[in-house]
């Protein structure tokens, strides 16, 4: 469940870049990198020229390519006429496959993964720490120092921030003004009242939506950080607690049956992901949680993008509004030969480099929209390379900065969303008792576990 939810995230923050790197043929096999210790240094037995002959081979989730895409490799390959790309075609999510890849012995050189899987991939120390190239790089100094913060450990950085893409309130500004709703919603209580007024269910249109039928957990922890609290812990020593009978966490529930008691919600609880986008895009829901380079994805099934408003998350009894911050990061694979890592480093430089960035969204610019995204670097302001929709500067700029989704997600989320689903099919059933009997279940079947793996690890 989770990885195809960070596969369809990450696919759609890196909608143009299909693939991700893998290890050629000839990749060594070497003890991974301890990240409780500094590796600043990138060193290597191999005595290789940077001019030496390499294959990166690259697994791609397609072989379609546009001609902008295809005039960015050629001149990455005419830049670098020393490294050879072999492609090969990679079903399913490469970004989370690449654990699994080097438990078998066959791992990526280079991987684009989302941010919510870094901490899993720096604890197990298997990625390259980047401090020499990046050090060495010239675009250290506009790096915006919020994405080495995030992802160095112990003094080592892992990984090169692609893009970020934040979570808002993504609402239907015709149906809006139809039903002469002036202002976005602010806080639970507005959210619910301004749903309440957009639900026509004569015409299958309604005010809210949430996932309901997979993946819940995804949209739930943002109700739970408004609410002021947090499914888990990371402790100081990188163990897991869980924290799921958190007062926050049963407000969030119990809002959640509150939408879906009184009808403001979609009504069929089967809606997949894909099912909701959709949905969105033709009108049948007027609001919901929305990422900000999902603009280009509802406009291709139909939605005006000019019809399409972003806001703050509604804040609930907190009194803030909080969001998280999904993207994706290039890392090096730790194992492989360092004249493999040094084409891979060529290569993050090259497809993170602003020319690649302003090629790329003017293609998707020509395609009718533009996302509401990120960069990482300080001095980079998409405006000033496309027509950005100029309501969403200060909306993008009002939410930077968000937090990471809960730590231990992709071990635990299934036993969030499980109890998310029962209470949505259950307006009635209790909150508490449901999420008690979760964490109980969830420390017995895998955080025990979890945790011994982590201190024997220290």
């Amino acid at each position: 469940m989770f990885k195809k939810a960070t596969a369809l995230l990450t696919a759609t923050l890196i909608a143009s870049m299909a693939f991700t790197g893998c290890a050629s043929t000839n990749t060594t096999s070497t003890p991974t990198a301890d990240p409780n210790t500094n590796q600043s240094s990138t060193n290597s037995d191999d005595s290789t020229s940077q001019d030496d002959p390499v294959t990166l081979t690259l697994w791609l989730t397609s072989r379609e390519q546009d001609d902008v895409e295809e005039s960015i490799e050629e001149e990455f390959l005419k830049q670098n006429p020393n490294i050879k790309l072999n492609k090969v075609i990679k079903e399913g999510d490469p970004g989370n496959e690449f654990y699994q890849a080097v438990a078998a012995g066959n791992a990526p050189d280079l991987v684009s993964t989302s941010f919510t899987m870094m901490d899993k991939y720096i604890n197990a120390g298997i990625l390259e720490p980047l401090n020499t190239y990046f050090d060495n790089w010239d675009e250290k100094d506009s790096y915006n120092p919020l994405y080495v913060d995030r992802f160095t450990k112990n003094d080592n950085l892992y990984g090169i921030t692609i893009l970020s893409s934040t979570f808002y309130l993504g609402y239907n500004k015709a149906l809006f003004e139809e039903a002469g709703i002036t202002a976005a919603p602010t806080t639970w209580d507005e959210a619910f009242d301004v749903a309440k007024k957009l639900t026509n269910p004569d015409k299958q249109q309604y005010g809210y939506g949430v996932l309901s039928s997979q993946w819940t957990e995804w949209f739930f922890q943002y109700y739970v950080w408004q609410a002021g609290g947090d499914l888990t812990v990371q402790n100081p020593d990188d163990t897991l607690e869980l924290t799921f009978t958190d007062p926050a966490v049963i407000q969030a529930a119990e809002y959640y049956q509150q939408l879906k008691r009184e009808k403001v919600m979609q009504a069929d609880l089967t809606l997949t992901f894909d099912d909701m986008i959709q949905q969105f895009a033709q009108g049948k829901l007027a609001m919901m949680p929305f990422a900000g380079d999902w603009i280009s994805w509802a406009t291709s099934l139909g939605a005006d993008p000019d019809n399409i408003g972003l806001a703050l998350l509604p804040a609930g009894p907190s009194g803030k509004s909080v969001t998280t911050d999904l993207g994706a990061c290039y890392v090096i694979n730790a194992t492989t030969t360092q004249v493999q890592k040094d084409a891979a480093w060529k290569y993050i430089e090259y497809y993170t480099s602003r020319e690649v960035i302003e090629k790329r969204l003017k293609n998707l610019e020509s395609k009718g929209a533009v996302n509401a995204v990120t960069y990482p670097y300080t001095d980079f302001d998409i405006s000033s390379v496309t027509s950005l929709n100029p309501e969403y500067a200060p909306v993008i700029e009002a939410a930077r900065g968000g937090r990471l989704e809960f730590y231990g997600k992709d071990i635990i989320g299934t036993y969030v969303d499980r109890v998310v689903q029962k209470l949505l099919s259950d307006p009635n059933a209790d909150p508490l008792v449901e999420f008690t009997a979760a964490q109980e279940a969830a420390y017995k079947e895998v955080v025990n576990e979890f945790n011994k793996a982590i201190l024997e690890n220290k």
